[in-house]
């Protein structure tokens, strides 16, 4: 009985460790992956504190129909909420070209992705309660056709924000993070303890 107890004790301990950690935001460097508008990919990062805010931002439209160089970026945070859950961000063009509504979970996915708002699917909310993210250019040159045609507000179709790990933007794990940690190892060596007796 004794041993028994122990053991769900530990796996408890050990679970807890692992999974309040996966459904946190860590505060970092984010790329974008898997987002296109029209066929076109929507490429960049985006730098999030840890309410799941974006604080910068450096994201590029790659539609090769506007062949002029330097296309629509967006490197400017207008506006950045967080909502029910999910984080409302709109990231302007230095040149006021244009406009991302980026929309996005502030929990992570198993993978450890924090998934756009796509669609109808809303991220997990009420139809119709926030909008799927989307792009707008207000105007932007097309040096092939000597046209400014602008794009009208267009969903994404797909995306999810992954974090960078790299030694540059590696984040100093919080306090309460190694604890939990700790509480994970130490249920485990009870268990292994405990499996060998």
């Amino acid at each position: 009985m004794y041993r028994s107890l122990v053991l769900l004790v530990s796996f408890v301990l050990f679970g807890s460790g692992y999974a309040i950690q996966a459904s946190t935001i860590t505060a970092g460097v984010y790329s974008l992956n898997s987002a296109y508008v029209n066929g076109s990919a929507i490429t960049g990062t985006v730098t999030l504190n840890s309410a799941g805010k974006a604080t910068a931002a450096d994201l590029t439209f790659n539609d090769p129909s506007f062949n002029n160089p330097g296309l629509p970026s967006f490197s400017l945070v207008s506006v950045s909420n967080v909502y029910n859950g999910l984080s409302q961000n709109y990231l302007t063009s230095a040149s006021n070209a244009g406009q991302i509504a980026l929309y996005f979970n502030t929990i992570a996915d198993s993978n450890g992705y924090l998934n756009l708002c796509i669609g109808n699917a809303q991220c997990g909310t009420s139809v119709g309660t926030v909008n799927p993210s989307a792009l707008q250019l207000y105007g932007f040159y097309n040096s092939a056709t000597g046209s400014n045609p602008g794009l009208s507000k267009t969903n994404l179709s797909g995306g999810y924000l992954a974090q960078v790990r790299d030694s540059a933007t590696a984040v100093t794990p919080e306090p309460r993070s190694l604890l939990l940690l700790g509480t994970g190892m130490i249920g485990f060596a009870v268990v292994f303890r405990f499996a060998k007796s």
